[in-house]
């Protein structure tokens, strides 16, 4: 591996790391919350994003730049995944009917894209990734708005998945994968996105510390 990528893999390990540990600590107390849907969909959740991360840092490792192709299988199941534990957290029928209402739109709009150019699956698909951008910080700003003056319920892991999903979305929008941003020390696009997953890492063990205090 070069050394210009050498601290871009460094945060983006950081990360994953810290993703791993909130796995171990939302299974270590998975027996608390056994009846817990939401807690179940969120475990759920990381489990998933921990084996795609994983893959994509081998292959990033291996032959950089060769793994665009994971993000489709990240951003969609992790998509799916919180459409299910929105869903579940909402309270009222309207809301719960948008979250059903945004992911058959989706897959019928995706599906399209990719039949009309199959050549999007290795590259990155733009469409894809700012729909499901959008709809899930939506989707948080719609909880973080029912929760006013209310317990915080899944307040930090809102607030994580709502940032890291704009700052991605923002730099993805780019189209520059290549993008450097200081050459001395050689500083590209990705170290920010692997800062603000680590910044999302946290406030998911600040839920978990939350749910179990």
């Amino acid at each position: 591996m070069n050394d210009p990528f050498i601290l871009a893999f460094s945060f983006s390990a950081l990360g994953l790391i810290l993703l791993f540990a909130n796995v171990i600590c939302f299974l270590v107390t998975k027996k608390r919350f056994k009846k817990n849907k939401l807690y179940k969909s969120l475990l759920s959740y990381l489990v998933i994003y921990f084996i795609i991360e994983l893959t994509c840092n081998i292959l990033g490792f291996l032959k950089p730049n060769s793994n665009n192709f994971v993000s489709h299988f990240a951003f969609n199941i992790q998509y799916l995944i919180l459409s299910l534990f929105f869903y579940q957290l909402f309270k009222t029928k309207g809301a719960k009917s948008l979250v059903i209402g945004l992911l058959i739109s989706f897959i019928i709009t995706n599906s399209l894209y990719y039949f009309s150019n199959p050549e999007l699956f290795w590259e990155f698909n733009l469409y894809e990734i700012t729909y499901i951008s959008c709809a899930t910080i939506g989707l948080t700003l719609i909880h973080l708005y029912q929760n006013l003056g209310e317990t915080k319920s899944y307040f930090y892991f809102t607030i994580g998945v709502s940032t890291y999903m704009l700052t991605s979305c923002l730099i993805f929008l780019t189209g520059n994968i290549q993008l450097v941003f200081l050459e001395k020390p050689y500083i590209d696009i990705w170290v920010f996105n692997s800062g603000f997953f680590i910044l999302y890492q946290a406030l998911i063990y600040k839920e978990w510390k939350y749910l179990n205090s």
